[in-house]
């Protein structure tokens, strides 16, 4: 919303070359979220869908092992320790670093420090479901921990809500 680029976002437990240019035809950017793919697709299978991808964001995390088949192919590598960073004293959020970072990456430029800040809050804000994934946020109820960020309890200056 921040940056007006229209954006579609899909979870694909099994990636297809089909799949893909279905949800391409909107003319959005679309966003992908997946885990593995080895023992869904053959390499071959996964070569040709990969030739589909402008950029592939892998998140890492600490004490988890990296699949080393989507490492192979970043194009850009988030670490979870740095969404949830957050100093109380100063302030500090980790995640406006990996959001500039991130929409570097992709190529998005123009975003004020407001606006980053605005996505941090609608992000740590948005409301948690119930048992099974939100098929909007693909958020899923253990999401509620926030990484152990506090929820903002006002939103931040400009930001409406």
């Amino acid at each position: 919303r921040q940056a007006r680029e229209a954006c579609d976002s899909y979870w694909m437990r099994r990636l297809s070359r089909e799949k893909l240019e279905a949800r391409l035809e909107t003319g959005a950017h679309v966003l992908v979220k997946t885990h593995e793919w080895t023992g869904e697709l053959t390499s071959a299978e996964f070569e040709d869908v990969r030739q589909m991808f402008t950029h592939v964001v892998v998140s890492v995390r600490d004490g988890f092992p990296p699949d080393e088949s989507w490492m192979r192919v970043a194009t850009h590598v988030i670490h979870f320790e740095d969404i949830v960073e957050y100093d109380e004293a100063t302030g500090k959020i980790g995640a406006l670093r990996v959001l500039r970072a991130l929409a570097g990456h992709l190529g998005i430029e123009g975003l004020t420090d407001e606006d980053l800040r605005a996505v941090d809050y609608y992000l740590m804000t948005l409301p948690m479901p119930d048992g099974a994934c939100d098929q909007v946020t693909k958020l899923w109820s253990f999401h509620s921990r926030r990484g152990g960020r506090p929820v903002p309890e006002v939103p931040p200056p400009g930001v409406d809500v």
